[in-house]
């Protein structure tokens, strides 16, 4: 049994649940005694740098598209985030990349852009994957070459825009008596006008960051005014309709001068796997201290080394950071805490010390765990033994144990 000395004080509450770490970390380095603190601290870097090191890297991915594969055949990197290498012409200005687990025109699950800066050479699109690909799935992934706009398409593009949205308009509104008839609502014939400018320009591309362009709520009014409008003898058609129609070629004008790039190629990967994670079991190993009695001013603990299996409450891939970081964990401590000729503290049924305990990542491999621990007392004197349940906190290191294949 081990004693801690009278030199704690009470500490304040913490906002920043990393401060609140640390502090619980603190704790059990002073369970552990002074011998111990550098050992421990000394480690705790370690797995620090080794944390960010590893943070730093992400795959990099080669895409073939003359052989329709990623790396010669090999499958996506599943659950971590990776970055794509897609080759590109010299006149190629932007690369946009897809990812759908069905047809994109039905749903798009992440999308990367990249763009040529001016005087630049290169002859590879670098597109970094955030979105995280399930193991042992299939994805489509599709790359669209986009080249700059021309002059001349530019005033192509006009030319049709005008030409359909005016057919458009004047098939169905008509001048009958002192009024125009509508075929459609104003509020219809407006979503109909916006839907012509999106499929006509389905080919072509703003600037990443540019909201999709549609006709202003102007248009939207003076189809409004146009609709409840009554036609005096005095006035005429071009007054009404015609200032509309004027209205709508004027915005087209400025709404296509926001169109930047039209699609040049595409490139389309269908069903495309990735690689089907091993299933691991989770073993920590650590050193922890169980409370006996006293308050911090006496302090009286017990304190060994511990082995247990985790149960991960979410993936961390998918459940978010709070879920994927926390875990609960169940193993037992490698040592009696106390063996003389009259006592003996030990635990049930295996005759070492049983723990649970909830389990929080602080680090990549580093958890801080706190819990209960399942202990017997046996008293060798009057052949007596109690079952006692002391709190526990403790530092540990997980390993993942591969269950199946090679690695």
């Amino acid at each position: 049994m081990q004693k801690l000395s009278d030199n704690t004080g009470a500490t304040t509450s913490e906002k920043v649940i990393s401060i609140f770490l640390l502090k619980n970390t603190v704790l059990v380095i002073k369970f552990f005694g002074m011998k111990k603190k550098i050992l421990l601290t000394a480690l705790i870097l370690f797995l620090i740098g080794f944390q960010n090191a590893s943070f730093a890297q992400m795959q990099t991915i080669q895409m073939d598209p003359i052989y329709m594969h990623f790396d010669n055949g090999r499958a996506l990197p599943a659950e971590e985030s990776f970055i794509i290498h897609a080759p590109v012409q010299e006149h190629i200005d932007m690369v946009k990349m897809q990812i759908s687990n069905r047809e994109f025109e039905r749903r798009v699950l992440y999308e990367n852009v990249w763009i040529r800066k001016n005087g630049e050479d290169l002859q590879t699109a670098i597109l970094p994957n955030y979105f995280i690909l399930r193991s042992g799935s299939d994805y489509n992934i599709r790359f669209l070459y986009y080249v700059k706009i021309t002059e001349t398409e530019r005033l192509q593009i006009n030319e049709m825009l005008n030409a359909t949205a005016h057919t458009y308009l004047q098939s169905n509104i008509q001048q009958k008596d002192n009024r125009y008839e509508f075929q459609n609502s104003p509020a219809s014939l407006y979503n109909s006008l916006n839907s012509i400018l999106s499929e006509g320009m389905m080919n072509f591309k703003t600037r990443p960051g540019t909201a999709e362009p549609r006709f202003s709520g102007i248009v939207e009014n003076m189809l409004r005014t146009l609709s409840r409008l009554r036609i005096k003898d005095d006035e005429t058609t071009e007054a009404n309709l015609d200032i509309l129609l004027r209205q709508i070629s004027n915005e087209i004008t400025m709404l296509s001068n926001s169109y930047e790039f039209v699609i040049d190629d595409v490139v389309t990967i269908m069903n495309y796997p990735t690689e089907r994670k091993t299933s691991a079991l989770a073993v920590n190993a650590g050193y922890g201290g169980v409370y006996n009695s006293g308050n911090f001013s006496d302090l009286s603990y017990y304190s060994a080394p511990y082995v247990g299996i985790d149960l991960p409450l979410g993936s961390r891939a998918f459940a978010g950071k709070f879920w994927g970081n926390t875990s609960l964990s169940a193993g037992v401590f490698l040592s009696k805490f106390e063996n003389s000729s009259t006592r003996v503290v030990s635990g049930p049924l295996i005759d070492l010390p049983i723990y649970a305990s909830l389990n929080y990542r602080t680090f990549r491999f580093l958890k801080l765990q706190a819990g209960a621990t399942l202990l017997e007392e046996k008293d060798l004197l009057n052949d007596t033994s109690s079952l006692l349940v002391r709190p526990f906190v403790g530092l540990s290191i997980e390993f993942n144990i591969w269950l199946g294949g090679n690695r």
